[in-house]
């Protein structure tokens, strides 16, 4: 055999076997694509809406009066409430109050008066029992007087629908799982845990309180045409502390930051008692609050959160302090309110007042010297406001003064030491008091008493003594003033 007769023989080989290989290979993806068809086709067949469906009941939500849900282990009664505009709300009318999830009350009342099933089972049903029909029977009355039933049973075995009838029509239906669900629901399925939504920025009231520490509250101090004012023109309110130090500013973002931040989001978990008795509540731990949070924003808008015992590792056990049910919620929640420090949500300036307002400034001591200084406050020609000081009857210029008052009023207190009685802590090793423009406004004198070798305690009379600064703030104060009359600040 020649080499060009075996080379001929072996490409027709070859060809034949990529043929071959190449008719397998589509054969298989033909095969794959017809199975992946019929199994589209079966899902698709599955999940399509029935060709014939079935109105059981067609009402209107305009008509519908109230429900009642009966089953062995509840019963209870839903009814509607009508403002002059027709909207209606859902109230539950047994012997608590309760505050319903609109929503999900209403997505429930609506299979009351508009009931659709998917498929009739049969045209009449002479052992309903069989179907587990009557474990739950659901009443809708009408503001024309009529009512209807439904009867609903168990589910079918793909627990895909539920067998439900209703009165005065023999045939027995199939209802989508998702209607069945919803009507099986008892009233604790409804409560609404939602926290009320409030504006920080606008925020009027603030309470922390955690059990066995000091509480923490702030409050808008002003007027009502202020609180408006400030709402419209700035876009936010401000807050002073009530307690523990009263008349200390908050700052907003501090809260936010410190407080708020693992705040955001916060929902309850599960709803562990819907009307605890006393001895429920000492069981989770609310006769002794573990924490209290109350917070109110300019819109009237508030809410009210206590917290108990730890119900696990994660969640803690939680009360609306309008409302009688036990929640759980996560922990997390809450860790940002526990152990707060008043010192990091408020300003700690020991007074901080704007220069234009003061008229003079008084500094008092035995050991550094005595000194009285006039602001001289006025407008320059092009209206701006200037100051030409004059210290011990030295006039200085405006830039040293400015110097000097920047560490004066950058004194802050550096932490609480408790309340001191005033006989403990002898006289003060100096004073400072401000006189202000405003004759409606008292004068302000600041206490420094010597506490110990790293701090003076300090107090705006005549509140009491229960902060301290740092021996380093009041040195270099003295000398920036020694620096100020030298010259030593001129610019």
């Amino acid at each position: 055999m020649s080499k060009k007769t075996k080379q001929l023989i072996t490409l027709v080989a070859v060809t034949a076997l990529i043929g071959g290989l190449v008719a397998v290979y589509f054969g298989i993806e033909a095969r794959q694509e017809r199975e992946a068809a019929a199994a589209a086709a079966e899902a698709a067949e599955m999940e399509a809406p029935a060709t014939q469906t079935f109105r059981l009941i067609e009402q209107s939500e305009a008509e519908l009066e109230r429900a009642t849900f009966e089953s062995d282990s509840y019963s209870f009664i839903i009814e509607a409430e009508r403002d002059d505009d027709g909207n209606v709300t859902w109230l539950y009318t047994g012997d608590h109050d309760v505050e319903l999830d609109q929503s999900a009350t209403r997505n429930m009342m609506r299979d009351v008066f508009m009931l659709t099933a998917a498929d009739r089972v049969m045209e009449a049903a002479d052992n309903p029992a069989d179907f587990g029909i009557g474990r739950v029977v659901v009443t809708g009355y009408f503001r024309d007087g009529s009512r209807s039933v439904i009867r609903l049973g168990m589910l079918t075995p793909d627990h895909r629908q539920f067998y439900a009838m209703v009165d005065d029509d023999p045939a027995l239906y199939l209802i989508t799982s998702t209607q069945g669900n919803r009507l099986i629901q008892n009233v604790s399925d409804l409560v609404n845990g939602s926290l009320p939504f409030i504006e920080v920025s606008q925020l009027i009231y603030v309470y922390v309180g955690e059990r066995d520490r000091p509480a923490l509250e702030f409050g808008w101090g002003g007027t009502d045409e202020e609180l408006e004012n400030a709402v419209t023109q700035f876009g936010g309110t401000w807050l002073t502390m009530i307690a523990p130090y009263p008349g200390r500013d908050l700052h907003m973002s501090n809260l936010e930051m410190i407080a708020l931040e693992d705040f955001q989001g916060f929902a309850p978990n599960e709803l562990v008692e819907m009307f605890p008795s006393d001895h429920d509540l000492v069981r989770f731990g609310m006769d002794d609050p573990l924490l209290q949070v109350i917070m109110e924003d300019a819109n009237g808008s508030s809410f009210h959160l206590i917290f108990g015992d730890n119900h696990d590792d994660e969640y803690i056990y939680m009360m609306y302090g309008d409302r009688p049910h036990v929640w759980t919620v996560e922990r997390g929640f809450i860790e940002g309110f526990l152990g707060l420090n008043p010192f990091n949500l408020i300003d700690r300036f020991v007074a901080l007042f704007n220069i234009l307002n003061v008229e003079r400034i008084v500094i008092g001591s035995e050991d550094r010297g005595n000194h009285e200084m006039f602001i001289n406050n006025f407008q320059d020609e092009s209206e701006r406001d200037q100051i030409a000081p004059v210290v011990n009857g030295q006039e200085i210029q405006d830039g040293a003064f400015r110097s000097f008052y920047q560490s004066l009023i950058s004194i802050s207190y550096e932490h609480e030491i408790g309340v001191q009685e005033d006989e403990d802590m002898g006289t003060p090793s100096f004073t400072v008091t401000y006189h202000l423009l405003d004759e409606n406004e008292p004068s302000v004198t600041v206490e420094f008493f010597v506490y110990d070798s790293n701090f003076y305690a300090v107090r705006q009379y005549p509140n009491p003594v229960e902060f301290v600064t740092s021996r380093l703030a009041v040195d270099v104060l003295f000398s920036a003033i020694d620096s100020m009359l030298a010259g030593e600040l001129d610019r």
